[in-house]
């Protein structure tokens, strides 16, 4: 061992052979009367220790609390050694000492008891250590007294820093540890380290002199957060110039692994080492250094690695040879073979061969480490041009068997060579339905013949179809060089689609009037230059963008063009500029532009590692129409924009100055809302400008809309450092309203004055407005209503911080509507709005059908979880003209499901949800006409609505100098009520309807009972009579004896229509429980005997078959159709009494 660097070994740990020794120390001086006095104990460790100390080496040592004496059990804390050559303190909380004074008589230190708490040591880089270390010699034997025993030493809380890494031991025990004096081994029967992952027990032997031999043999076993454990034992022996590792064994899951080997240190260091595993799974590597990762490497492999090097001050020089690599991963077989080797600042690959599936990859050769690898490896750089010499050949049919995401195959062979500065290559590769997550190439060809070490030209082509980038699709790609390292003249060539949506491609594709539409768009690029000194320059020759369905985006001329490490430039180049400076560019010939009729785009800029970049352009002439993909669907802009931007930024900073300038020429806008008349208005003096600098961005905007109407807005949001503060203004004059209609929901004509002021304050987090907003002088049509509100009006004011206030009424046919209320927050999330409502004989309908005025006294209260409405609305007067409905009409099932048809949101889905509770009381002057039904109304309902629930009602509606007309007669509402105590569209029905035959002092008329979705209808007749005589009564006003044959006829469809209505529910639920298609009541002949239920069901798109059975008499008859053709069926009876069978011939004409 060389003595540098056996002195430093030796003296790293210095400092804490230092402490450790203060037992010792106290031990020599237990002999004194004074050390046996616990006042003694304390003045000699708190100031006479610290004395020698300082006078001796320069350390500062401080001992805080002093409690025993240095002949009993001694207690110190606050333990701290401040060390002169080093910045750190080594600290302790807390240190116990037990030990016998009178085994000194016999040559023994005997410690009975060590116990040290809350250690926090730091380890020095070595850059102090290494003057003191040349001072001394290495030591020929550690410095023992005599003889040691220590019973029991105990170390709680260890922390060891080492510049950002830190290490943490839960607990360290150890004992017996004893010296019989001499050249005695130190002997370590038991030393336990635990931590929070895990615990390592070995057993030691070490010779205090010169080599110092030792033996070393433990086992382990740590736990993982996810619940692996792994275990391992081994053992191992050497001296102070290195190691013999004897055999090392570990199980992880259902791995094994096992090493075995050799270190030495005496001269640089050299190793010769084993490593075997069996059934490793490569996912372990979770573990230990990437446990976020979601790459899933499932699998079992066995391998058995070997590797040799040696490592001085003039590099490593390192050789893995791959004996054994083979298994499973991610369901693929895989193997490798060959070996690695880093000789100085070469990685050598030789004849490395990797398998994946049916995937076969070979590469052999060498090749320079990258220079941030060099002093990672301690690798000395050099200054000969480092050189390739590296060859490889792939054939990978199946890619997704090398890598997770991969797909596709690719196949193809390389060669690199020549100096690193100018290398040669030569490659061939081809692909096929290449993919990695979102990005895919259906086919690839590429083929590159590179030699920068002579003028010769060199050649490049690459063409790639159907790319997809980013959500971008291309249907082919073509690059092709040529020249100098193939970069003299360089072509590139896209095909993009013209795609909906709000893209790149939307905006080169806009839509030219009177030209067809296309889908395909393509940009070809022509650049010509060279390479020099690592610095392209040359020329943008053309840049032409090519579309079908708009005109071509031309480059109007030539630009300047320069890329290098240092800098890049579109435009105007230095002539001084090869190695990496540029100069701003000043004028349109400083700039690339674009031209397409009356429309221009230019832009230019550089970037320099020294001064930053500069970026800037404008544009002229361009139509709204280029823009439409990023406006509302509804929206329509007619017009030109122009506009010009300049960005700018500084060298090795994330700060930039940019300016933005767009200035629309006056123009139109036509917006389209759905079923009305698309809405048309002028715009003229607009503008948009804004500025970025120095963290804060300023927003200038404005417009005038119509003849008089003006908008204008400034804001200011200051820097992030101040929680963005907020200041600005936003104005608004709009004489005439009219141009808004269109986003009033069925809003008619709209009238009135709309005028804003309002200064903004405070910070993006919590804005505040301050101002006032009015419209006065309003009035509008609401389609759907039929209504016209009047003399609107509408104040919102704010007052910095303070809740905006909201004030406003309109009228209404006779009556009139007030609303007053706050806005909490009104530009945060937690926007929360509190109004009432009130109003008096306010006309809310005005329909043919129905006529209504309400006076609502509201309470409304909104935030982004739910809308609470309560308060009461009365009804002072209502007229509701309904026409009769059809007869065939039939409510649709609310279980029932169209196949291929979304299903409509039905009460309770998820979404804002409605709280509410009202009243609605009905006046004196509401009254109902319809289905047959005169009559006037007054109650009043309690309506609940809860989220996730249908709507109840608590009240009751009351029939009034109500009339019935029914099977020809009108009737008389005795008694007529609707109570409700339950779902508010299904309440009880109690209602009484009578017909007073005078002629044969008869009252005969129905009792309708149950709810309104199941009514229950009986015949009621005083006095009493069989129903047949209460149905003729109805009818004729005379006996069923009276009845003419017409009649007769009459009574038997009213029968049946009762019978229907009683078996309804019936014959409902009977079709829902077996699942059948037909279930009705049927009469094919004169009088009620012949009616019948009919019940059917389609057993194929052919089949029909059918079961009647007689209501009145005990018949019943199979029936069964067959669809030969669509005008061809053959219909089929069966029944007690007969059998039949029919074709049928169907003809159907227009």
């Amino acid at each position: 061992m060389a003595p540098l660097e056996n002195t430093r070994y030796m003296t790293k740990p210095r400092r804490l052979v230092f402490l450790l020794s203060i037992p010792l120390v106290v031990t020599i001086l237990a002999g004194g009367g004074l050390v046996a006095t616990e006042f003694g104990a304390r003045w000699f460790l708190q100031h006479a220790l610290p004395g020698i100390s300082a006078m001796t080496s320069g350390d500062r040592i401080r001992i805080g609390n002093v409690e025993g004496t240095l002949l009993s059990p001694l207690t110190l804390s606050e333990i701290a050694h401040h060390p002169a050559d080093f910045s750190e303190p080594t600290t302790i909380a807390n240190m116990v000492l037990e030990w016998r004074p009178r085994a000194l008589f016999s040559g023994l230190l005997h410690i009975s008891r060590l116990r040290l708490e809350g250690i926090r040591y730091a380890i020095s880089d070595g850059n102090n250590d290494q003057g003191i270390a040349r001072e001394s010699a290495p030591p020929s034997r550690l410095p023992l007294p005599l003889a040691l025993r220590l019973d029991r030493m105990e170390i709680v809380d260890l922390q060891v820093a080492r510049g950002a890494d830190h290490y943490h031991a839960q607990r360290i025990a150890a004992g017996p540890i004893t010296f019989a004096g001499g050249a005695k081994p130190i002997l370590i029967q038991r030393l336990e380290v635990a931590s929070e992952v895990g615990k390592l027990s070995v057993a030691m032997e070490i010779d205090p002199v010169a080599p110092f031999a030792y033996k070393v043999s433990g086992n382990g076993r740590a736990t993982f957060p996810d619940g692996t454990v792994f275990v391992g034992e081994g053992g191992l022996h050497g001296d102070a110039s290195g190691a013999i590792v004897e055999e090392f064994s570990a199980k992880i899951r259902e791995a094994r692994v096992s090493g075995r080997g050799s270190l030495d240190w005496s001269r640089g260091l050299s190793w010769d080492l084993v490593l075997s595993a069996r059934e490793l799974d490569p996912n372990i590597h979770r573990l230990l250094w990437r446990p976020e990762s979601k790459d899933d490497w499932a699998g079992s492999l066995n391998l058995e690695l070997r590797g040799r090097g040696h490592a001085d001050d003039h590099g490593p020089d390192v050789t893995v040879e791959i004996e054994r690599f083979d298994g499973v991963l991610r369901g693929y077989s895989v193997a490798a073979s060959g070996g690695l080797g880093l000789v100085g600042r070469r990685i050598e690959l030789r004849d490395l061969k990797l398998r994946g599936g049916d995937n076969r990859l070979r590469i052999h050769g060498a090749a320079p480490l990258p220079k941030g690898l060099l002093q990672e490896v301690g690798a000395a750089s050099g200054n000969a041009d480092p050189t390739l010499d590296l060859v490889f050949e792939i054939d990978a049919p199946m890619l997704d068997a090398f890598w997770p995401g991969l797909g596709g195959q690719l196949r193809g062979r390389g060669r690199f060579d020549g100096p690193l500065s100018k290398p040669k290559l030569h490659l061939r590769m081809t692909g096929e339905k290449l993919a990695y997550r979102e990005y895919g190439i259906s086919a690839l060809q590429a083929e590159l013949a590179l030699d920068s070490t002579t003028s010769a030209s060199s050649r490049a082509t690459i063409e790639a179809k159907n790319v997809v980038l980013a959500n971008h699709e291309f249907p082919r790609l073509r690059v092709r060089g040529e020249g100098y390292q193939a970069l003299d003249k360089i072509t590139l060539g896209i095909d993009f689609l013209c795609q909906s949506g709000a893209g790149v491609e939307a905006f080169l594709c806009a839509e030219t009037p009177g030209r067809p539409i296309s889908r395909d768009g393509h940009l070809m690029v022509r650049l010509h230059g060279g390479l020099k000194d690592g610095v392209w320059s040359g020329n943008l020759e053309s840049a032409d963008i090519q579309s079908g369905s708009s005109e071509d985006w031309k480059l109007v001329a030539p630009i300047p063009l320069m890329f290098g490490g240092n800098a890049m430039q579109v435009g105007r180049v230095s002539a001084t500029g090869s190695k990496g400076a540029f100069r701003k560019a000043t004028g349109s010939q400083g700039r690339a532009c674009w031209q397409r009729r009356e429309a221009r785009i230019c832009a230019g800029g550089g970037w320099s590692r020294d001064l930053g970049f500069d970026i800037e352009g404008d544009m002229a002439g361009l139509s709204w129409r280029i823009f439409r993909p990023w406006l509302p669907d509804a929206l329509e802009v007619r017009g030109v924009i122009g506009a010009n931007f300049d960005i700018h930024g500084l060298p090795d900073t994330e700060e930039f100055d940019a300016h933005l300038k767009v200035m629309p020429e006056p123009g139109v806008l036509r917006y389209r809302a759905p079923d009305r008349e698309p809405l048309e208005t002028t715009f003229r003096d607009a503008r948009l400008m804004a500025s970025y600098a120095r963290g804060g961005l300023d927003v200038d905007v404005g417009i005038g809309i119509a003849e008089k109407g003006t908008i204008k807005g400034k804001l200011r949001v200051g820097a992030a450092s101040a929680e963005y503060p907020l200041q600005g203004m936003l104005q608004a004059r709009l004489p005439d309203s009219g141009p808004l209609a269109a986003f009033v929901p069925q809003a008619g004509e709209l009238k009135g004055a709309l005028a804003f002021d309002f200064t903004v304050g405070g910070t993006a987090r919590v804005p505040a407005l301050h101002g006032r907003a009015s419209l006065t002088e309003g009035a509008m049509d609401l389609l759907a209503p039929g209504v016209e509100l009047q003399d609107i009006s509408l104040v919102v004011e704010g007052r910095r911080k303070q809740p905006l206030k909201i004030t406003g009424a309109a009228t209404s046919g006779p009556g009139r509507i007030t609303f007053a209320g706050e806005v909490r927050h009104p530009l945060d999330a937690s926007r929360r709005i509190e109004l009432s409502v009130r109003g008096d004989a306010f006309q809310a309908l005005r329909l043919p059908e129905a006529e209504l005025l309400f006076s609502p006294d509201l309470r409304i209260v909104s935030d982004r979880e739910e809308t609470v409405i309560d308060g009461k609305i009365s009804i002072p007067e209502a007229t509701v003209k309904i026409d009769a409905l059809s007869d065939t009409g039939i409510t649709v099932s609310e279980d029932e499901v169209i196949l291929g048809k979304e299903p409509e949101p039905t009460e309770g889905a998820p979404g804002h949800a409605v709280r509410a509770q009202v009243e609605v009381i009905l006046g004196d002057r509401v009254s109902f006409h319809g289905f047959g039904l005169d009559a006037k109304l007054t109650g009043s309902v309690i309506i609940d609505n809860l989220p996730g629930q249908s709507p109840t009602g608590t009240g009751m509606v009351v029939m009034e100098d109500g009339r019935y007309r029914a099977y020809g007669q009108t009737l008389t509402i005795e008694r007529g009520r609707l109570a409700f105590s339950g779902p508010v569209d299904n309440p009880a029905l109690e209602i009484h309807a009578m017909r007073k035959v005078a002629d044969a002092d008869v009252e005969v008329g129905v009792a309708i009972a149950g709810t309104l979705k199941r009514p229950s209808v009986n015949l009621r007749a005083n006095p009493a009579m069989p129903e047949t005589e209460v149905l003729a009564y109805l009818l004729t006003g005379s006996p069923l004896s009276d009845a003419s044959h017409t009649d007769r006829m009459a009574l038997i469809g009213m029968a049946l229509d009762l019978t229907a209505s009683q078996t309804q529910p019936l014959t409902k639920q009977l079709g829902d429980r077996i699942g059948l298609d037909t279930v009705k009541v049927r009469n094919e002949g004169n009088t009620l005997k012949e009616s019948s239920l009919l019940l059917g069901k389609r057993l194929t798109s052919k089949l029909y078959v059918g079961y009647v059975q007689g209501i009145f008499e005990n018949t019943r008859t199979f029936e069964a159709e067959y669809r030969i053709t669509d005008a061809l069926s053959i219909k089929a009876r069966s029944s007690d009494e007969q059998r039949s069978a029919e074709f049928i011939y169907s003809i159907e004409r227009n």
